[in-house]
């Protein structure tokens, strides 16, 4: 009885027809593209059925070690629509993805120059109007610390340069 090995789409000749995996001792009968018997040599017919009794995990390991030892890279399935569609003789240029330009950042404070903290308070307090003195001095003291989020690109910038120009070590997130 010939089945189609479900798992690997194999021809392959079966002493039981319920069997699981492809165990059949028995070679597979050579069948040509044009639906004719072809000749095909036993030493092939013997790794035919070797093939069809691997488990699933060792065809997979199988496959991997002839794609390296043919140096054949991954090859991507086509859907079966384009597949059937006539290749044309002038090749479409596919446009390169858009890369999102972030718009809001996050302003981190990853450190300070001790020699100008003062300055780096009074800074932090002027750009932050809802902080006092004294949480913006707790803020500058808790470094590495998160001091605005979400803040535009522009004015993101804007506190990073003013920051890193007053002794503080500033990254845009």
């Amino acid at each position: 009885m010939m089945q189609v090995c479900v798992r690997r789409g194999v021809l392959c000749s079966l002493r039981r027809a319920l069997s699981v995996r492809c165990l059949s001792a028995a070679p597979a009968p050579q069948i040509d593209s044009d639906g004719g018997v072809a000749a095909v040599p036993d030493h092939v017919l013997s790794i035919a059925d070797q093939i069809c009794a691997l488990s699933l995990h060792e065809t997979g390991q199988l496959t991997k070690l002839l794609k390296e030892r043919l140096g054949i890279g991954d090859i991507a399935m086509a859907a079966p629509a384009a597949a059937a569609a006539p290749a044309s003789d002038t090749q479409e240029v596919e446009p390169e993805p858009v890369v999102e330009e972030k718009t809001s950042f996050d302003v981190k404070l990853l450190g300070i120059d001790s020699s100008m903290k003062i300055k780096l308070i009074k800074a932090i307090k002027e750009s932050m109007p809802e902080l006092n003195l004294v949480a913006a001095k707790k803020l500058v003291e808790s470094a590495p610390c998160t001091l605005r989020e979400k803040v535009p690109k522009a004015d993101a910038e804007a506190l990073k340069a003013k920051l890193t120009e007053l002794g503080g070590d500033v990254s845009l997130e």
